[in-house]
């Protein structure tokens, strides 16, 4: 048998010797190059030779490319692991010299990706990757079409290659066309994708050149208002939906996007509108004070490129509800010096808010039900609380071996965050109040020095660090010398809403299951029937 099996190997060690030879009577060899194929159904040695001799011939023998193409895909389902290794690695080689088969060819790469031994999936990825290089266009197309295969497992690993390896492809490759062509399948995609898909898509989407013009930039924050639901009331109790996480999750993309020529309007009267009104709601989930910061912060920055809004009354009277929540009148008994708890940390936000929308009522303030008198009452009170935090952080001692660098870092923000305080209390004491100053929200100032931090690590690093992507706005520290806002300030960074979490009604599926316990099949992931080849 083992003689058998040797004498067939050196059969087509002859016939590559042949048919290397044979120059331009090599049509002439038909019958030798169809003994190459059959040969894919024979021992071992065959199967691992016949690939490399069909795919060095290819191009000679049209009338046999389809049955040979076949006899490749059969090895990529062999039992033996380097035989299907040897198969896909000549995949590419089929397409150097004809378009016709490399849809088919990336298609069935792309299924190959769900692959789960680390070696065979590098070759797949790799082959792949080949073809991209020299017919990207349609080897995206196939990789896209993949995502709408019900099989999570293909789905997952194909996002995977797309927002590792795709994403990573030198520019020369990834040239405008290229990028309209995955622009178009990204948002085709978007409409129909778990949490955890867009949290993974998106970045993926704004590497492109969608992100350069206003109107990319319009169609980014289409995107993510619809996967926001924007459209349907804010209901922070649905535990099923988890509203508010996905609220900060989608904003977050949105918020880079905001300028003077693609405002945040639609944005900011959703939060004022609908979610402001479901405050105490919010204050009720687990992490509530947390969730809390975050869409403050967001909606503070998302309120300095505000336009004009139809609906300001509301917008304003939900504003300046919690405005009267979070800084308290002063005590009826004059003799009272001790101060309640202030939280620095909302009020920055609020008054910052207001300062920016306000000016589009100017009549606001002083119309019943509200008070100038009293609003001047609470900004000189919170102002009198700012001077007696700034008056501790004054006596405060650096060098103190007892206090832990996270309150240091806390402590060395808080100027900035009372000083924007007072700046902004200062405008609005005015009669009628005023909306001159230009403040930098102190928690901005902070990411900004964290970036270059970061910065500075990434590029001493050697080797790049895995991409990790963000789910909310509410990673940054805070800044308090109050117990409450402390409490915040302490924990903020900790909090990212679960990309995964609120997965089921993310969006309509229509039925489709996209839950992550779909995960059957063998273990390379091929499955009865052959269905990956249809």
């Amino acid at each position: 048998m083992g003689g058998a099996s040797f004498d067939k190997v050196d059969k087509l060690y002859d016939i590559y010797n042949l048919l290397s030879n044979a120059k331009d009577k090599i049509s002439e060899h038909t019958q030798e190059y169809l003994e190459v194929i059959e040969a894919t159904k024979g021992e071992q040695k065959e199967k691992k030779l016949a690939p490399q001799i069909i795919s060095k011939f290819f191009k000679y023998f049209p009338s046999l490319q389809c049955q040979a193409i076949e006899a490749i895909f059969d090895l990529c389902e062999d039992d033996e692991a380097s035989i299907r290794i040897a198969a896909m690695k000549t995949l590419p080689a089929f397409c150097q010299d004809n378009t016709e088969f490399v849809s088919k060819i990336a298609d069935i790469l792309a299924q190959l990706l769900q692959l789960e031994d680390p070696q065979e999936y590098n070759i797949a990825s790799s082959s792949l990757i080949q073809i991209l290089t020299s017919h990207p266009i349609i080897a995206i197309k196939c990789i896209f079409k993949q995502l709408e295969a019900p099989e999570n497992i293909v789905r997952d690993k194909c996002i995977k290659f797309l927002i590792t390896k795709v994403k990573a492809l030198d520019k020369s490759i990834l040239t405008e066309k290229v990028q309209d062509v995955i622009i178009t399948e990204t948002k085709k995609v978007l409409q129909d994708v778990t949490a955890e898909e867009f949290v993974n898509l998106m970045p993926f989407l704004i590497s492109t050149n969608i992100s350069q013009t206003p109107k990319g930039q319009q169609d980014l924050l289409d995107i993510v208002a619809n996967q926001a639901e924007m459209e349907k009331p804010f209901d922070p109790l649905d535990k099923e939906s988890n509203n508010v996480d996905r609220l900060i999750a989608c904003i977050k993309f949105a918020l880079p996007f905001f300028s003077t020529k693609v405002e945040s309007t639609k944005f900011v009267a959703y939060i004022c509108c609908s979610v402001l009104s479901e405050w105490s709601n919010i204050a009720t989930l687990k992490h509530g004070e947390l969730l809390q910061l975050a869409i403050l912060r967001q909606l503070a920055e998302m309120s300095t490129h505000c336009g004009k809004l139809d609906n300001i009354s509301t917008c304003l009277t939900n504003v300046y509800h919690l405005i009267e929540e979070y800084m308290p009148p002063p005590p009826d008994d004059a003799d009272v010096k001790t101060m309640p708890l202030l939280n620095f940390t909302f009020v920055e936000c609020l008054l910052y808010v207001f300062h920016r929308l306000a000016r589009q009522d100017s009549e606001f303030i002083m119309t019943p039900p509200r008070s100038l008198k009293d609003f001047r009452a609470r900004l000189t009170y919170f102002s009198r609380g700012v001077q007696g935090c700034n008056k501790a952080l004054n006596n405060f001692d650096i060098k103190d071996k007892n206090i832990s660098d996270e309150e240091i870092k806390k402590r060395k923000i808080s100027p900035k965050l009372l000083n924007n305080i007072n700046t902004l209390i200062k405008d609005l004491f005015y009669q009628p109040p005023k909306y001159q100053c230009n403040v930098t929200l102190s928690f901005k100032i902070e990411e900004a020095a964290l970036k270059k931090v970061q910065e500075k690590q990434a590029s001493s690093l050697k080797r790049h660090v895995p991409i990790t992507f963000e789910t909310n706005g509410a990673n940054s520290t805070t800044s308090s010398k109050q117990p409450r806002s402390s409490k915040t300030s302490e924990s903020v960074k900790l909090y990212t809403p679960p990309s995964g979490k609120f997965s089921n009604n993310f969006q309509n599926y229509g039925g489709r299951s996209r839950g992550r316990n779909v995960r059957g099949g063998t273990s390379r992931g091929r499955s009865s029937g052959r269905s990956w080849r249809n």
